[in-house]
């Protein structure tokens, strides 16, 4: 095989999977495509054509020696992770001014990805601060802001225990809602003083897509049709599901 047409496969396959990693974790589509663009140039590319999609991710490059090359990944998973966005941009920058080669770049961003994220404690932290914090907000009473976050340190453990089955992310979240939900109402049924509906506000507050709705409405900004409503239909399919859950569950206690 020609050295060059070589390399730039190899160039195509680390780019490709920094731009998979970089929608998965929460990046704009028109960041991600600047940032595959940049990196292919800084490898010696002379043309690059970059065509991003939230579920897709398409590069051609050209070069001396070899004619177009085009590689195409498809993105399966999502885990928006703000710490791994940050490491994956500071890669890219690294790789723009300093010119690091493609193996040395290829052990970074594994290690970067290998990185372990948040533990089960932490989430179970963060969900109980989320659910008793907006409880309060809402105007719960400090019986409904603890039962709150109790219930929002159970569904940390609920939903990481769920996400081992690889469920379909609608339904994964629908099942989150209806646990919410259900143990809320038994708390309501054990308590006068306490109130479900503003329990599960809080829990709510867990899982609503804020992250994802604000990039939608960046990518509209920036022109990027299709990934902007794409996103958005997900933010309100995902908001509907959530409510779909725990009015289920009102409904039948």
């Amino acid at each position: 095989m020609n050295q060059n047409l070589e390399y730039s496969l190899e160039i195509l396959q680390f780019v490709l999977d920094m731009g998979m990693y970089l929608v998965s974790s929460g990046a704009e589509i028109e960041r991600v495509e600047d940032s595959i663009e940049r990196m292919c140039f800084s490898y010696g590319a002379e043309k690059v054509e970059v065509f991003a999609l939230t579920y897709m991710i398409s590069v051609t490059i050209s070069g001396n020696g070899y004619e177009g090359v085009t590689m195409t990944k498809r993105i399966k998973f999502f885990d928006r992770n703000m710490r791994r966005l940050t490491e994956l941009n500071g890669l890219s920058r690294q790789i723009c001014e300093t010119q690091i080669s493609i193996h040395e770049a290829t052990k970074r961003l594994e290690e970067i990805i290998n990185k372990k994220c948040y533990g089960l404690k932490k989430r179970m932290l963060i969900y109980a601060v989320i659910s008793l914090s907006f409880s309060l907000f809402f105007g719960g009473n400090g019986y409904d802001c603890i039962i709150s976050g109790l219930i929002g340190i159970v569904a940390a453990y609920f939903d990481v225990s769920l996400g081992r089955l690889e469920l379909n992310r609608f339904f994964h979240i629908f099942l989150c809602s209806i646990f919410c939900g259900f143990l809320a109402n038994l708390a309501g049924m054990t308590c006068i003083s306490i109130t479900p509906e503003l329990i599960s506000i809080g829990n709510i507050m867990i899982f609503i897509p804020g992250v994802i709705f604000t990039c939608s409405l960046q990518e509209l900004f920036a022109g990027n049709m299709l990934s902007g409503i794409t996103r958005l239909a997900e933010t309100v399919l995902i908001s509907l599901v959530i409510a779909t859950g725990f009015a289920l569950v009102n409904i039948i206690f």
